[in-house]
């Protein structure tokens, strides 16, 4: 397989391989009780690291499926979408209702609907959301991987020797773990809200017949 044939897009390899690689290193080191190292990447031939892509980019599908299951149940399924709603009790949100209103005279009381309707019509005028998306589920995938990490680090304190060596390994990994666990969460939630709320204010900061012309030339590319 030749690599330059590979379409891949900034989330897939974002939000999708990296994770994927993540989790199947995790699965070598609980399994095998050694990490990946660069080394045997280094020796892979290019058939093997083709196999390890596909690998990785399925592993990182059932990552993103599982984390995005996990919070949801945890937090609510409207959790990742609070900034939206912030912002349609916000007076900005009349503005958008009142400006849908007047576009298109349709009376939208869901925010889901609106939100989806000014997504379509400002077309490509909020290009970084897809790069804010990508980090946003980057970084809950890591969240998720944080958690998991725990079995392998409870293993490899189960085979080392020595009360002190095990004690300061559990304090150190747990502490490193800690700190991406916090830091991937936080992340995660301000980058989704950056992925959000822009799109309301892009769509009153738009005009109609430029939002229009936008769309349609999208609409024309995507047929293309």
């Amino acid at each position: 397989m030749e690599f330059s044939k590979l379409k891949l897009e900034l989330y897939d390899l974002a939000a999708i391989i990296i994770p994927g690689f993540f989790l199947l290193a995790e699965f070598w080191a609980f399994l095998a009780r050694m990490p990946l190292s660069c080394a045997v990447l280094k020796e892979a031939s290019a058939t093997e690291f083709t196999v390890l892509l596909l690998c990785s980019f399925a592993a990182g599908n059932l990552v993103q499926e599982a984390s995005n299951w996990t919070v949801t149940r945890i937090k609510g399924p409207r959790y990742f979408k609070q900034a939206r709603d912030a912002y349609w009790n916000l007076p900005a949100g009349e503005l958008v209702r009142t400006k849908i209103l007047g576009e298109s005279n349709l009376g939208v009381a869901s925010v889901d609907i609106a939100f989806d309707y000014c997504l379509t019509r400002i077309a490509g005028s909020f290009a970084k959301r897809d790069v804010f998306l990508a980090i946003s589920d980057f970084a809950r995938s890591l969240w998720l991987l944080s958690v998991l990490t725990v079995v392998p680090l409870g293993r490899a304190i189960l085979y080392t020797y020595g009360t002190l060596p095990r004690i300061w390994l559990s304090v150190e990994g747990l502490f490193l773990l800690g700190v991406v666990n916090y830091l991937s969460w936080t992340r995660m939630m301000r980058f989704r809200g950056l992925s959000e709320t822009p799109v309301f204010s892009a769509y009153l900061a738009s005009d109609s017949g430029t939002t229009a012309k936008a769309h349609d030339e999208a609409t024309a590319n995507q047929t293309d």
